[in-house]
């Protein structure tokens, strides 16, 4: 019996529990939301990541917006989108697209609901 319960100490001081590794993790994040932006970029279909809440959050100025600047918006409505990070950092690199091309006219008109701002 001591030598399974002295097995089992040493079994456990060796193992690693469950962490998270937040540098990794939004490296990763951002990683993948590049890729995504850049997929969704060639494909010619933007997306603008949106807090929703139980009434949608797109309105008439939202859908001249995504008109003038060929982007959609996303509205999760009441349904909360996990990893927030990557919507951030997601939205971060249209805005920066949308900067690059159309100047900064564009933040006046954006939905005051999108991620990262």
């Amino acid at each position: 019996m001591k030598k399974y319960i002295f097995f089992m100490f040493l079994i456990s001081s060796l193992s690693f529990g469950q962490t998270e590794d937040r540098i990794g993790c939004t490296k990763h994040l951002a990683i993948s939301a590049k890729m995504n932006f850049e997929d969704d970029l060639k494909n010619n279909h933007i997306t603008i990541y949106l807090r929703g809440g139980i009434v949608s959050v797109i309105k008439d100025a939202d859908l001249l917006f995504q008109k003038k600047y060929d982007v959609n918006y996303h509205d999760s409505g009441c349904v909360a989108m996990g990893e927030f990070d990557y919507y951030k950092m997601y939205n971060h690199l249209v805005f920066a697209y949308l900067s690059k091309k159309f100047g900064e006219d564009w933040k006046k008109e954006l939905n005051t609901n999108a991620f990262g701002i």
